[in-house]
């Protein structure tokens, strides 16, 4: 594997050139770019899960190229992006997350789409012929009955980002969940780092749900640390992946849908029509539960809710 680095001057996008070159010499070289938004854990995983399942599928002499860009968490670096891939005229697009494939989409260009890391895939709707991928759902409601077993919660403060419509989706879904089980929701909307400073008016009787949102997971380390000095709670959709600082993760495993998207991505460059292929939606999830984190805050598991978890941080 071959390594190219290239920074663009003055922007805030790094184009990474991976070239996979497989045994054998092959007819044409495929040309795939990559939207993966920020240096976020979950998509990085997703990503190589992707890049490792290609290579299985398409045949050993393929030669593939990766252009792989790391956008800033907003919609004109998104923009950029996906204006950058299409100029280069790459033979395939991979979006990892909904306003990344939105950017893509916006564009209308013929290149086809490959998405994954889409929450809700069908609310989102994307408009385009030459589209197809994966996403996930997961169960809200399932994550607010184990919060609310082990905490008694007054007010939820629900972290999400208004420049992501997939997070908009899920911060009203779960508003409706809390006040039907009468706790007070108070949404917390992220858009820059100066509104971290939301976080300064939470009191030790809150606790806290993190989105999907990308932008609130560049700074994740920041939002955790800050919750962790008042002893405040917080659960999310993404792994943690430094396993501290989130009580309770109930997430889409990222492999599953590196591995979808790359079943897809082989179909289009077999030929097939991007939108002649049926879009999955994964729902199998993992449950973790950070007992080191809960007797940093003074919480017990009970047992009957440990036994529930597919794994559990001692």
């Amino acid at each position: 594997m071959k390594v190219f680095r290239q920074y663009i001057a003055g922007g805030l996008l790094s184009v990474l050139l991976l070239i996979l070159c497989f045994p054998g010499l092959s007819a044409a070289k495929v040309l795939i770019g990559v939207i993966m938004t920020g240096d976020i854990p979950y998509y990085g995983s997703m990503h190589q899960a992707f890049v490792d399942g290609l290579k299985k599928k398409l045949p050993p002499d393929q030669e593939v190229q990766f252009i792989l860009q790391r956008p800033f968490p907003d919609p004109i670096a998104w923009s950029n992006a996906a204006r950058k891939l299409i100029a280069l005229d790459v033979d395939l697009i991979v979006s990892y997350g909904a306003p990344a494939t939105h950017a893509v989409l916006f564009e209308k260009s013929s290149i086809p789409v490959v998405y994954a890391g889409v929450y809700e895939p069908q609310a989102a709707a994307f408009k385009g012929r030459q589209v197809s991928g994966c996403g996930y759902k997961i169960p809200l409601s399932s994550l607010l009955r184990y919060f609310k077993r082990i905490r008694d919660i007054q007010d939820l403060r629900v972290v999400y980002s208004s420049t992501e419509e997939d997070t908009v989706r899920q911060m009203t879904e779960l508003v409706s969940l809390a006040e039907q089980q009468n706790i007070n929701p108070v949404r917390m909307d992220i858009r820059s780092r100066g509104d971290l400073k939301k976080l300064k008016g939470i009191s030790e009787n809150d606790a806290v749900y993190m989105t999907g949102s990308s932008l609130a997971h560049v700074w994740s380390d920041e939002i955790l640390t800050s919750l962790r000095e008042k002893r405040i709670p917080a659960v999310g959709i993404f792994p943690d992946s430094n396993e501290t600082g989130m009580l309770i993760t109930l997430f889409q495993p990222p492999a599953q849908q590196g591995e979808a998207a790359a079943e897809i991505a082989a179909k289009i460059i077999g030929g097939e029509q991007a939108d002649n292929i049926a879009p999955e939606l994964l729902r199998e999830t993992e449950l973790i539960f950070n007992l080191a984190e809960a007797k940093e805050l003074g919480i017990t598991f009970p047992i009957q809710l440990i036994i529930e978890a597919t794994r559990v941080i001692k």
